[in-house]
């Protein structure tokens, strides 16, 4: 039942804000579930000379695809040429917008409907609502949307169906487009709310496939491509975390991502493949640090006296160096290559829980012609001509009272390496610094040899623990390759990792074998890089004519579908080691005669719940339950096993009014209104003193607010609240509930 207080809304009207709209029963709206079938008839648009018979055609079959009634008063559209054509079809009117990309044949590429719902009060706290359309209707529109959406070849695979709570609650569906009853790298996402479909998306609008889709059957056979798959993967053996601050060891996939072309059953390494074609990114190096500020304190006379916390933590700078000593013994490690360099600003930054100071140093200097840093001289002599700045930044930072190293970045003015340069000994210098700068970690180290570790411009030094690598504790660094000076330098380490046993049972034939076992081999469309330069085909000209070096096709291909899902082989005992399984919902075993059993069901299936597989209905509501409840219904991070994140959070996120609470103490109800209701838009409300009467005689003054928001909202009734009472996990998910359907 949906129910509000007179009261509450005309204090909410006052204050400016408003309740959420209710729907008007029977209005029509513009995107309802069932729509007409896409034209079958009509031009193509392939003459791109007569524009306006494209474009009508093309907007009646979009209107036809996607329902647009006529009552729209404003109509746009934009056309972006290129060897990829697509059309931008906007409507409008005084209470809606329907903007709309398409291929000229029609193909709905993204849509994206909105519809004034009336005065928005800019509310943005604690306002989660679960939709008004049920699942069942939302799954039947998609449904029918699919088959509007998806013609000819394609047709959709529904992957997940998601909740979205909050004043516009709604679902999202989301997948995998498929050809020819195939998978394909292309996906989509569609969001249906009460008023239809609201938004459209497909991972290729911003760039399609080139060329014909070859057929569905394929050359190779199943097992011929199992084999060559199988051929490609490799394995090594290392230390990987287990997830509870211990290190296990395990044979991990290390091989390259494998494609088995149907058509001939080479197995091609796509990794590779792309990579011929050249790094489209530029690389730089980042301060792992980040660019802490910090003010400098200053006494004063006359000012007010400070705190035993205030002086507490100002104590924490008495024993740092001050910035001209720290630059001193910066400039004795000839390895960072200061020299030439000024010193612009320093500042501090300190940890509020531990009381460390770190201090960043930030360093400019010039290039110069004779130390290019590996750059390339063309693009140097280019840039100066350019009246280009060429400063160099460098930032160190380090502990300010030991002085050890923490990191360093360097930014260039140039980007482009030369393609050939004279190579200092990178790996040595690396190894020189690490000695200097983190001697009792260096010693547990060794370079990285790993496959994927090869970085050319970055080194990875990783602990090893009885002959095998454990890269998740490491240290990282990057010289300068004609310089012989370190450009980047950060690390990571957990001196408390506890290491499983080293020997093993398992040979690495035996892990291979049970690894390949454990993968699906699937047959699917691929997205295949073509070379159009090295191509005489007139299919690519107008790709070349737009600067493109490479376009990619559709071709059939097998490969491994699940690698996601398969981590690796435990090497003490030869099992296959699988993901573990995420979701945004929660299921529970313990229901069966439990009154709030739907309702905890709702809520668990839009991921508000517990994590566990019990729902534990009776037991009492803990204040790790409540904040946990209410913070999953707000779409924050809720971690059920860190009570200090825990608290950090639901401070944060205002449901906590201090940072005090005891995470196993029972919570009373009227705790648990308070802090629903408090960190709400009607915690606005609440603030106004004397005007309430919840009508429970067994509440006091102070509580009063609460208790008659509860009423007038429906989370509470009767003649007494019983307001210090203990409150159960199925109670509180009842009066969650509750709020969550408010009208």
């Amino acid at each position: 039942m949906k129910r509000t207080l007179s009261l509450i809304l005309c204090l909410l009207m006052g204050l400016g804000l408003a309740l959420p709209a209710l729907a008007s029963e029977g209005e029509e709206t513009t995107l309802p579930a069932e729509a007409a079938s896409p034209a079958e008839t009509g031009a193509s648009g392939e003459d791109p000379a007569d524009m306006e018979q494209v474009l009508t055609e093309l907007t009646g079959k979009v209107k036809m695809t996607l329902n647009v009634d006529d009552g729209y008063t404003d109509f746009s559209s934009d056309y972006y040429g290129g060897p990829d054509p697509t059309w931008s079809l906007n409507w409008s009117d005084d209470a809606r917008r329907l903007s709309v990309e398409a291929r000229a044949d029609g193909t709905v590429m993204n849509m994206y409907y909105w519809q004034d719902g009336g005065a928005s009060d800019n509310f943005y706290g604690f306002d989660p609502a679960l939709p008004a359309l049920e699942a069942e209707q939302a799954q039947s529109q998609a449904d029918s949307w699919y088959e509007k959406l998806f013609a000819g070849a394609e047709s959709a695979r529904q992957d997940e169906m998601h909740i979205n709570l909050g004043q516009d609650g709604s679902y999202r569906f989301s997948g995998t487009v498929l050809i020819n009853g195939l998978e394909s790298p292309v996906t989509y996402v569609m969001v249906i709310g009460e008023d239809g479909l609201s938004s459209f998306y497909r991972s290729d609008s911003s760039s399609g496939f080139v060329g014909q889709i070859p057929g569905a059957e394929a050359a190779v056979d199943e097992d011929g491509a199992a084999v060559a798959l199988a051929g490609a993967v490799e394995l090594e053996k290392r230390y990987v975390s287990d997830g509870e601050g211990g290190a296990v060891l395990r044979y991990m996939p290390v091989g390259p991502r494998t494609v088995a072309d149907a058509a001939t059953g080479e197995a091609v390494d796509m990794d590779a493949l792309y990579a011929s074609f050249g790094d489209g990114y530029g690389k730089y190096a980042s301060n792992a640090a980040g660019d802490a500020a910090a003010e400098e304190a200053m006494a004063a006379d006359g000012g007010a006296s400070l705190t035993e916390t205030e002086l507490s933590s100002i104590e924490n700078y008495g024993d740092v160096m001050d910035e001209n000593a720290i630059d001193e013994s910066l400039r004795t490690i000839e390895l960072l290559g200061l020299e030439g360099f000024d010193m612009g600003r320093c500042s501090y930054a300190m940890d509020s829980e531990s009381g460390d100071v770190t201090a960043t140093l930030r360093y400019t200097g010039t290039m110069t012609d004779e130390q290019l840093y590996g750059y390339s001289g063309e693009n140097y002599a280019q840039a100066v001509a350019q009246g280009q700045d060429m400063t160099i930044y460098k930032s160190i930072t380090l502990n300010a009272k030991t002085g050890s190293l923490l990191s360093v970045s360097t930014s260039y003015p140039l980007w482009e390496k030369a393609e050939m340069i004279g190579m200092v000994d990178q790996a040595g210098f690396a190894e020189q610094f690490i000695q200097i700068a983190a001697p009792e970690l260096a010693a547990q180290a060794e370079l990285c040899t790993l496959k994927g570790y090869e970085d050319e411009d970055v080194m990875t030094f990783a602990q090893v623990h009885e002959g095998y690598f454990y890269p998740d504790n490491y240290i990282c660094v990057h010289v300068a390759p004609t310089a012989g000076i370190v450009d980047s330098f950060y690390y990571a380490w957990d001196e408390d990792v506890s290491f499983g046993p080293a020997e093993d049972t398992v040979d690495a034939d035996a892990a291979l074998a049970a690894y390949t076992d454990a993968l699906d081999v699937t047959l699917g469309y691929v997205a295949w890089p073509v070379d159009i330069l090295a191509s005489d085909d007139g299919l690519y000209a107008e790709y070349m004519q737009w600067g493109y070096t490479f376009v990619e096709q559709l071709r059939l291909g097998y490969y491994y579908a699940n690698t996601d899902e398969v981590l690796g082989v435990d090497a003490a005992t030869g099992e296959v080691v699988q993901a573990d399984k995420t979701s945004d919902s929660y299921d529970y075993d313990d229901l069966a005669d439990v009154p709030e059993a739907e309702m905890i069901r709702t809520l668990g299936a839009a991921g508000v719940g517990f994590a566990g597989g019990s729902f534990l209905p009776e037991q009492p509501l803990t204040w790790r339950d409540g904040a946990i409840l209410l913070l999953r219904a707000g779409g924050s991070y809720a971690p059920e096993d860190d009570d200090d994140r825990l608290l950090e959070q639901a401070y944060y996120q205002g449901f906590l009014r201090e940072k005090k609470w005891e995470p196993d103490a029972p919570m009373s109800r009227i705790e648990f209104l308070r802090m629903l209701l408090g960190a709400s838009r009607y915690g606005y409300a609440a603030k106004l003193a004397g005007i309430w009467d919840a009508g429970f005689p067994d509440v006091d003054e102070a509580d009063q607010p609460w208790a008659a928001l509860a009423r007038g909202l429906g989370l509470a009734e009767g003649d007494t609240l019983e307001p210090d009472g203990d409150l159960t996990r199925a109670g509180a998910a009842a009066v969650l509930y509750g709020f969550m359907e408010r009208g």
